[in-house]
């Protein structure tokens, strides 16, 4: 008999912030439960240094209005993404705002 008693699923998995994530979430005004959010729906890329950037793009926030529907809360949200840890992605080492300069040439 095949048994799933180890299967860990990602959307159910505990998120740790770390002190600098917890102070940047209040800082910068980023809601702590949007956080799973920007895990979920948020474009991937690897930083080059150990870690992972999760940020919330025009396209993804289209897929969020399609699946869960628009709101002003959700479009406030484009441009602001989650750095975790690339050897376990439950750990947020930060939490930002792509600055003005960054979002033009990121998204040429």
């Amino acid at each position: 008999m095949i048994s799933n008693t180890h299967y860990e699923s990602k959307s159910r998995k505990k998120i740790e912030l770390s002190k600098h994530a917890g102070k940047r979430t209040q800082q910068r005004a980023i809601p702590q439960d949007c956080i799973p959010l920007i895990l979920a729906y948020g474009e991937r890329s690897f930083d080059g240094n150990g870690a992972v950037r999760y940020l919330l793009t025009k396209q993804s926030m289209a897929v969020i209005g399609r699946v869960m529907g628009r709101s002003a809360r959700f479009d406030a949200m484009v441009g602001r993404y989650v750095v975790v840890d690339a050897t376990d992605e439950s750990k947020v080492i930060t939490v930002a705002h792509l600055h003005a300069s960054t979002k033009q040439r990121d998204h040429k």
